[in-house]
């Protein structure tokens, strides 16, 4: 069924929605007034850095008829590949190293229990399986185990054996696996990797739905689109959306407050694109964001800012970015109003004065800082100052 008074506005307004950079960022203590966060820029991926034991490395040539690979690193912990037969393509010579390092990773420690599988990028055509056995306990409630691709490529949650006692990571392409340990902030950070990538993939996939239709709208007209075969498509990536990306993100939450304002931003955008296809909302919706809000209300949101624009240089602790705050350095004041992204003055030597208005975005993964951009305009003794402004934010401990 074709029908044009629908498909027109449709196409419209999802537009709007997938191409709008930045939704509002105003903290508040209600659902209705939230933290939010930019929706559809697509989020980058994560990558680590690694660092090899070139001392514990071993290669050996494994038949089509299928074999193993085993090696053990410097702390005792034991890696076995077994690869089953038909799995390769030809007799295949693989290399086994184990990792000295892995820093940038959402995980307690940069020393985790990993290896890494070369030739990179080697595909299998039946699942080939690592066995990892830690030379030093991992409470099983604080294993995390991951993998990444190349030398430190796009860190991600591996896929395991559901059903092993054992750590059995299942491989259909090399190169990197391992396990570490997890407190519930690094798990939560895991959870917001695996929700960034289902976000720009999901993101992804409206593009390449809503961008053909277009192209038929304009060049055969109205009627030549199927607005109903678009609902369905549309309907089935929010679903995805709310399965990969809202739930992960929930949980992310409640192990670390810190995400809140994520995951309430992301109910809202999702609730606003369920509307414009006419889709019914989630009734528990409300329920999600009141749930949300109480736990970003309770939470510490304490961060050294470090950085500025030429003569203003600042290094000051913020106990928390969601109230108004004061960044001091160079003889300047500058009072900002609060939230993810606000207004803020600044008052100073020379008769320095301006406003401007800022962005925030928070930390990806432990130990890793987060951004603060400003712009605006000002002058001080009679000439005009503007610029952009660039600052970190460092987690640092609840403060008063």
């Amino acid at each position: 069924m074709k029908n044009s008074k629908l498909i027109v506005p449709v196409l419209l307004l999802l537009a709007v929605s997938l191409s709008c950079k930045l939704l509002d960022r105003t903290g508040s203590k209600n659902a209705s007034n939230a933290p939010a966060i930019d929706f559809t820029t697509p989020g980058k991926a994560l990558n680590v850095t690694v660092q090899l034991d070139k001392k514990k490395t071993t290669t050996k040539v494994v038949p089509r008829t299928g074999g193993s690979v085993s090696l053990t690193s410097a702390d005792g912990s034991t890696f076995t590949l077994e690869v089953p037969a038909e799995a390769l393509d030809a007799d295949t010579a693989i290399t086994m190293t184990a990792v000295k390092s892995l820093d940038g990773g959402p995980l307690d420690n940069n020393t985790p229990t990993a290896v890494q599988l070369e030739p990179s990028g080697l595909f299998f055509k039946e699942m080939a399986t690592l066995t990892i056995v830690p030379g030093k306990d991992i409470p099983t409630k604080e294993q995390i185990v991951f993998g990444y691709e190349g030398d430190g490529k796009d860190y991600h949650l591996a896929l395991v054996d559901p059903l092993s006692k054992e750590i059995k990571v299942k491989l259909m392409r090399f190169s990197g696996a391992g396990v570490g340990s997890g407190s519930d902030a690094a798990w939560a950070a895991n959870l917001m990797t695996q929700a960034s990538t289902a976000q720009t993939r999901i993101t992804q996939k409206l593009g390449e739905y809503l961008q053909p239709q277009r192209l038929k709208m304009l060049l055969g007209g109205e009627d030549s689109v199927d607005s109903t075969e678009l609902g369905e498509k549309m309907k089935s990536a929010l679903d995805q959306y709310e399965d990969q990306v809202i739930r992960k993100q929930i949980v992310a939450a409640e192990l670390d407050c810190q995400h809140a304002p994520e995951a309430i931003q992301s109910i809202r955008s999702l609730g606003r694109q369920r509307q414009l296809i006419q889709l019914e909302p989630d009734p528990d919706m409300w329920e999600k964001l009141k749930k949300l809000a109480k736990i970003a209300e309770g939470c510490k949101w304490a961060y050294r800012i470090v950085g500025g624009l030429d003569d203003f240089q600042t290094n000051t602790a913020v106990c928390d970015i969601m109230k108004p705050f004061t960044l001091t350095g160079g003889g300047i004041t500058l009072q900002a109003s609060g939230g993810l992204s606000g207004t803020y003055t600044y008052t100073g030597v020379f008769n320095a004065q301006g406003t401007g208005t800022y962005t925030i975005s928070l930390p990806q993964g432990l130990g890793k800082p987060g951004t603060m951009t400003g712009g605006g305009a000002g002058s001080a003794e009679g000439y005009t100052n503007t610029g952009t402004e660039k600052y970190t934010l460092t987690p640092m401990e609840p403060c008063n």
